[in-house]
């Protein structure tokens, strides 16, 4: 039986138990707590950037502006070339060979210039008249041509002189000579329609009665003096004769300079008008001509192969073994102290007046003609070798 005492005693106990298992739960709640993973930290908060302002961004983050590349303007067409029309004074010969390369070799094309030829002969109009007709731009002629041209009201103006001596002269056979001015009077001579007046200048020059001979209308060759037709003949004496000295025909000639008339010969002439409008093209004609003829000086056989066979030379009857000796014959003619020093074309402008004034004048029985310095327009050759010494080919 169990008392009260022994009840007390079991509570007791129970109670004691009952402690003891919540010591128990109570360390393995702590245990596992302990074991758990730890928990994370949060990381922490970054502070924001500060604002910036609307003016600010505008201030410092704007692109730079950048300036618009410049316009290219486009390059001008090219002038359109000057049409230029020459009349020369002969037929296709080494006289004009310098000329030839000068087409030849583009130096007109060169100087935007185009340039129509158109010879000339023995028995055509001089190109002073062709030239004041308006049938051609600029021309090639003699000094007592032009001064009758302008006494005639011609306006013209020289800007080059081919040739420093004329070889103008008289041919004849060996067993009728004329070795004089005097040997003219009652003779026939052959020579061009308008080549009285020189003929008739030389006598006049030398004192003599002129118009005492007869002129009879001839070609180029001098086959009327071998025949007999004429008993002498007006020629460039550095072409003319070589045929006969070929066949072993005895002759003689004299220039005109050699029997008292001296002048200058080929002069390029063009008139105030033309020169006014179109200087620059006046200079650059000039310069390739130059240059042309300097080109035909260093390589004459190219030259005179385009005297022949270019320009009519064969189909005119000329034969290729004379054309070297009529060009070796005429460098001496286009030089001299003067255009050692300043180069081909040029002219001294005194020397021109005292032509004029004791021959021109004399020639053409004019009792006056314009000076010198109003006729020759020597700042055309200043401009065409201005900076270049005495040569233009390289320059």
């Amino acid at each position: 039986m169990i008392t009260q005492r022994t009840r007390v005693k079991w509570i007791s106990v129970v109670a004691l138990l009952a402690l003891f298992a919540v010591a128990c739960g109570g360390d393995e709640t702590a245990e596992t707590q302990a074991t758990a993973a730890p928990t994370t930290t949060a990381a922490p908060t970054t502070t924001a950037a500060p604002t910036t302002t609307e003016a600010e961004m505008t201030e410092t983050t704007a692109a730079p502006t950048t300036t618009a590349a410049p316009t290219t303007t486009a390059a001008p067409a090219p002038a359109e070339p000057t049409d230029i029309r020459l009349r020369l004074s002969w037929i296709a010969d080494p006289g004009f060979m310098g000329l030839y390369e000068a087409v030849e070799q583009g130096f007109f094309d060169d100087e935007n210039i185009n340039v129509t030829i158109e010879h000339g002969g023995p028995n055509v109009p001089n190109s002073t008249q062709v030239v004041a007709g308006g049938a051609a731009d600029i021309g090639v002629t003699d000094p007592f041509s032009l001064a009758l041209a302008m006494s005639e009201g011609a306006d013209f103006v020289v800007f080059g002189v081919r040739m420093q001596s004329d070889p103008t002269g008289i041919g004849s056979l060996c067993d009728n000579p004329i070795n004089s001015p005097a040997d003219i009077a009652g003779k026939k001579i052959a020579g061009g329609t308008t080549d009285g007046f020189l003929i008739d200048a030389l006598l006049t020059a030398n004192g003599l009665e002129p118009g005492t001979y007869e002129l009879i209308p001839a070609g180029w060759d001098m086959s009327p003096v071998v025949d007999g037709t004429v008993d002498g003949m007006l020629i460039w004496v550095n072409s003319h004769p070589l045929p006969l000295n070929a066949q072993g025909i005895c002759n003689v000639s004299w220039t005109f300079s050699e029997m008292g008339l001296p002048a200058y010969q080929d002069l390029f002439f063009t008139t105030t008008d033309f020169l006014a409008n179109n200087r620059e093209a006046i200079v650059g004609f000039l310069r390739a001509n130059i240059r042309g003829w300097e080109y035909a000086f260093n390589d004459p056989a190219h030259a005179i192969d385009l005297v022949m066979n270019t320009w009519g030379g064969v189909d005119l009857g000329l034969v290729l073994e004379d054309q070297f000796p009529i060009h070796e014959a005429q460098i001496p003619l286009m030089t001299s102290p003067l255009t050692d020093e300043k180069g081909l074309f040029w002219f001294d402008l005194d020397q021109i007046q005292n032509i004029q004034n004791g021959y021109v004048i004399t020639a053409t029985g004019l009792e006056s003609i314009p000076d010198a310095a109003d006729v020759y327009d020597i700042s055309i050759l200043e401009s065409a070798y201005e900076g270049c010494g005495s040569s233009l080919l390289d320059c």
